[in-house]
């Protein structure tokens, strides 16, 4: 399944749970246009098979990502165009935190500015001990423009982002982690054996609370608290109809382990 694609792999186990791996190494796989259409054709076909239950993304060799290929922000063109080809470019950051399937980042390590934020767009990120995070585009004298403004005060506060895009300083995964960058930090020799046991206990869930857990909660970020409540209610009286609700309180009743289908 992997030989269709170029700038990454993709595969499918058996079990469900599907494995995206960045493959540019060569150039710490960095995002050129080819590997951002490639992940969206990942992205679309995860969110359209109903067998793929939870998507892990990583990075090949030893890094998960540094971001975009330097080339796309030499490119010659007018602030118009160049905003809606970054716009085009977002579709893969956004549909990847839109799908409605758990997305768990990998992180191995360097994690720097749009790889940052590619793992920002997952929903967990585990996170090797010798992995780096930085937003560099301070060097570079730009500023992250593919969701760090935007995500990453959501997860470590205001003034630890300012800190992160002002200095353009990398920081530990330990440090990371502390901040709630990221939810775990494992031996760097067992990133994807810890990350993919996380992803099997995910497949005793829910898949519908889940997808519909996470797209609330997105939605409520940039909502205001009535609203929220609202979304709340709507999306659980979706749930409540489902052949997975109605298996969940039978067996709660019978105390035993439910088990769902997604449907």
């Amino acid at each position: 399944m992997s030989d269709e694609f170029k700038s990454v792999t993709f595969e499918v186990r058996p079990d469900g749970i599907a494995t995206m791996t960045l493959n540019r190494p060569k150039v710490l796989n960095c995002f050129d246009e080819p590997m951002m259409r490639e992940w969206c054709d990942v992205v679309a076909r995860v969110a359209y098979d109903d067998a793929i239950r939870v998507l892990v993304i990583t990075g090949a060799g030893r890094a998960f990502s540094t971001g975009v290929d330097l080339n796309v922000l030499k490119g010659e063109r007018s602030t118009a165009s160049f905003r809606y080809y970054y716009r085009q470019n977002h579709r893969g950051f956004d549909d990847l935190e839109a799908l409605e399937k758990p997305v768990i980042a990998a992180v191995n390590g360097l994690c720097y500015g749009g790889g940052l934020e590619l793992a920002l767009s997952c929903d967990i990120r585990v996170a090797a001990e010798d992995a780096t995070f930085c937003l560099i585009e301070n060097q570079l004298g730009v500023i992250p423009a593919s969701g760090a403004c935007n995500r990453l005060a959501h997860y470590i506060g205001l003034g630890k982002t300012k800190e992160m895009i002002l200095t353009a300083e990398p920081i530990d995964a330990a440090e990371a982690h502390r901040t709630g960058l990221v939810n775990q930090v494992v031996p760097a020799a067992e990133l994807l054996p810890k990350t993919y046991a996380f992803a099997e206990k995910l497949l005793s869930r829910a898949p519908q609370a889940m997808g519909m857990g996470k797209h609330v909660v997105n939605l409520c970020l940039n909502t205001d608290l009535h609203t929220g409540r609202y979304l709340e209610r709507l999306g659980q009286s979706v749930l409540i109809t489902t052949e997975d609700a109605k298996e969940g309180l039978a067996a709660t009743s019978a105390k035993r382990r439910p088990r769902f289908t997604g449907k």
